[in-house]
This record gives C-alpha cells, structure tokens and sequence, in this order.
C-alpha cells in the first residue's frame, strides 16, 4: 500500500497498526516528516513497547537479523517493534527475508530517506500486501503554515495566522526546524495541552533575546551586510567565547526573515534597527536563496554533528558573499 504523509490513511495506519502489517516503509525528501511518522508510530505502541534499533549497515551484512529480532519475544511480555535507520537498497535482501517469512513476528518501521522511483526496495514494498509505503514532502506555502499551527495546537500552543507565516519562514518550511521553534514557545510560555497559552511575537522576539545573544544581534548585522572579512572576526571572537555559531546562524535566519517582511511591507518588523539600509543591500530573490540555505544549513548541523560548525561557519560566510555583491 503507498501512501503520502499528508493523506488520513497514512496517519490511520500508524495510529492503528494492522496485525497483518510487517513493514512500515517512511520515505521522500522530507526526512524530519518521516522522523515525525514514526514518532507517531511509536506513541500508537503506547509508552511500555519495547524498542530495538538497527541500522542499514547491520542488516546489510546480516540480513536473516530482521527477521530473527522481528521474531523475538520480549523478556517482559511488552509490546515490540524495531525501527531501522537510515535504510537504503542495501536492506532489500533483508526486507524480503522478513516479509516472506511464514511467522508474522513485531512491526518494523524504516527511514529510508529519499528513494527513487526506480529504487527496487519501495518497489518491492509497494506490491507486497504487508507493507505500507508512505512518502514525506516537505510542506510548502498555506500547507506549511496549517501544519505549524496544528502541530502548536497538539502540544497546547494557540498560534495566529501571522505568526504561523513567520515560523515558516524562520524554518524555511523544514519541518524538524519548525517544530523546534514550536518547542522553544511551548516551554517559553509554560504551554500543555491541558492548559493551552497563546503564542505572540512578543514571545518569540524574547526568545531570541535571551542567552547573551544581544552581541548575536550585532554580528548578524555583519553577516547581512555583505561585511565578509567582519563576519570571519566575529565568528573568531565567538569561538573564542566558548560560543556557538548555532545561536549566531539562527539570529541571522531571523534577521533575515525580518528583513524580507520588511521588503514585502508584512507587518511588524523583526529584523532590530537598520532594517530599511540591510533590506536595500538584498534583492528578493538572493535573500529567499539565503533564508533556504541557512534554515538547510541548521538542518544538516543538527543531523551530522561531527562537521556542525563547519557547515554552519561556511554558510555564514556564503551568505555574506550574497550582500557584498551588492554594496
């Protein structure tokens, strides 16, 4: 069965998981979308199932291990289910060992990250009645800005239509970013489900407030005005600090999403003084690319520790690149 993430089946079949489905299968491009799914998943399982986790790399020199751990039995009499990541078409020996087995044996829920059309796994996965494919996108325009208000709403967070559009754009639409912004509210503003708050602005420009990140501020103006041998010191004297280059790129994604506000005449302005001299400095369209990268760029920090600073201190500078061309 192949699904996509935004259809009521596929939430369906993870909220109530089918006997007689093996294999949950959680692809596309939006992986933080997938990760979300089997989140979802796992709260279906209730909070005492028991969890095994594998990897691609395991099952690709071992793949008779799926099977035998979908068929174990649990010390505790709890409920089971093995989540697999990453997973790519090094799994498919084992996928197919597991669903042509006779025993039916615990659910296994993969993220397999972007498969393509012609990939023989999700193939293999779509024709077989015991598995259930299901393809994550990420959210774009009023689709996006449904989901960061029902994902506030769900963890007892009300969130106005303007705010939603600006918490979008702060996460460039990625949704594992987005639901980090929500997550910062939520404890911000001490938010439950069962003692709802409202989210403001007010809120949100605290947030970025706090921490010592006023001199953040002053930095990210340099960055966003095309200063690149200033953005070079200010990330020196950071890392000198004993600061992290994570809090400076994302005042710089939120300066930046104010500027483009300010370009477009939406409201309030979040970008501090000197908005009207920064907005000049950038067109539309090079400070849409900067807002993307920035957002893609906390994402792949976050998802590959080992190069976090690296990545980030590269696109800081990348970004400054795009304001000095045109001073």
């Amino acid at each position: 069965m192949s699904l996509r993430a935004d259809n009521a089946a596929a939430l369906k079949a993870l909220d109530n998981p089918a006997a007689d489905i093996r294999l949950y299968l959680l692809f596309g491009p939006d992986e933080a979308g997938s990760e979300a799914l089997a989140a979802r998943f796992a709260r279906a399982m209730g909070p005492g199932a028991e969890r095994v986790d594998l990897d691609g790399a395991a099952l690709r020199s071992d793949p008779a291990r799926l099977p035998d751990e979908a068929a174990a039995i649990s010390m505790f009499g709890d409920r089971r289910w093995i989540r697999v990541q990453p997973a790519g078409e090094e799994v498919l020996p084992a996928v197919q060992t597991l669903l042509e087995a006779d025993a039916t044996g615990d659910p296994v829920v993969m993220i397999a990250g972007n498969l393509r059309k012609t990939s023989k796994l999700l193939g293999f996965c779509d024709a077989h009645r015991a598995a259930v494919t299901i393809v994550s996108y990420a959210p774009e325009g009023r689709n996006a800005e449904q989901l960061a208000v029902t994902m506030a709403r769900e963890a007892g967070l009300e969130l106005p239509g303007d705010l939603a559009r600006r918490l979008v754009a702060l996460s460039g639409g990625e949704r594992g970013l987005l639901a980090g912004e929500i997550e910062k509210l939520v404890l911000y503003l001490d938010a439950t489900p069962e003692t709802p708050r409202a989210a403001t602005d007010e809120a949100l420009d605290a947030l970025g407030a706090e921490g010592g990140e006023q001199q953040l501020f002053k930095a990210a103006m340099t960055v966003l005005s095309g200063n690149i041998r200033g953005t070079e010191q200010e990330m020196a004297r950071l890392r000198q600090s004993g600061g992290s280059l994570a809090g400076l790129l994302r005042i710089t994604l939120q300066r930046a999403v104010g500027l483009a506000q300010t370009q477009a005449g939406q409201g309030q302005r979040y970008g501090g003084r000197g908005d009207d001299d920064l907005a000049q400095r950038w067109s539309a369209d090079d400070l849409g690319r900067a807002i993307r990268r920035m957002a893609q760029a906390e994402r792949t920090s976050r998802l590959s520790h080992g190069i976090g600073e690296t990545v980030l201190a590269q696109e800081l500078v990348n970004v400054a690149r795009l304001a000095a061309r045109r001073r």
